[in-house]
């Protein structure tokens, strides 16, 4: 439980660090690791868009909305009803309600996507969003986590969805340009400019070493740096630090 509590606590930090698509991306995909799941995707879509944030193969996704499978999944057409959270699992397609539904079914498993979990989030009318966690292989101690963790998972997807939301929104290349680095990319930074090691700082900001880790590997290629060293150069004749 200590790995879960650690996994969902690097998770909330990350979250409020992360600005572009790609920095959620990679806060998602090693929180999915880190909780036992090989894949995450999180889909949000209006009447004039749909934006999806995933780790799934790319061929997949791109099949995936060329066959149009985003208006028929069942998992995203329940959301818009009560129930918060969808277990599914492949052999679903048993009992799909249509040839289409039972074919998305199967193609999903040919890319070794097996089961998994929707977290279905409330939106306005005519919107969707879902965060998704899924496996290439059902276990029974995944199984029991699910059912043990409910209320957790809803959080996280809930959370996603809000910092998603919101810092995508106020995001574009001027910004980007103007604020290179996040205030947690510059404590990380700051302290590795002292000398301090990531055990040093991770004790220092409360969060694991694998935490520090991510914040410095963002700084580097936020910078365009070429190492870590050369990151806290750039930092600093910038006057970030």
């Amino acid at each position: 439980m200590k790995n879960v509590e650690r996994a969902c606590n690097e998770f909330f930090d990350c979250l409020h660090t992360a600005i572009t698509e790609n920095d959620f991306r990679r806060v998602a995909e090693r929180t999915a690791h880190a909780l036992g799941f090989r894949w995450f995707a999180y889909l949000e879509r209006n009447a004039d868009s749909s934006r999806l944030i995933s780790s799934y193969p790319k061929s997949w996704t791109e099949h995936y909305f060329k066959e149009g499978y985003d208006k028929i999944d069942p998992v995203l057409q329940r959301s818009r009803v009560n129930d918060r959270l969808a277990f599914w699992d492949g052999r679903e397609a048993r009992s799909a309600s249509s040839a289409k539904e039972r074919r998305m079914f199967h193609d999903a498993m040919s890319f070794r996507i097996r089961t998994g979990l929707t977290i279905r989030i409330p939106t306005g009318k005519n919107q969707l969003a879902a965060f998704t966690l899924a496996v290439d292989d059902r276990s029974l101690a995944l199984d029991r986590f699910i059912a043990s963790s409910h209320e957790v998972l809803h959080m996280l997807g809930l959370n996603y969805h809000a910092h998603v939301s919101a810092r995508i929104e106020l995001t574009n290349a001027s910004v980007r340009a103007n604020i290179p680095l996040s205030q947690r990319e510059r404590q990380c930074l700051a302290w590795t400019s002292d000398g301090k090691t990531m055990q040093d700082i991770a004790d220092l900001l409360g969060v694991s070493p694998r935490g520090v880790k991510f914040h410095l590997d963002n700084a580097r290629r936020n910078l365009s740096a070429l190492t870590l060293p050369h990151a806290v150069a750039l930092a600093l004749r910038q006057g970030l630090l």
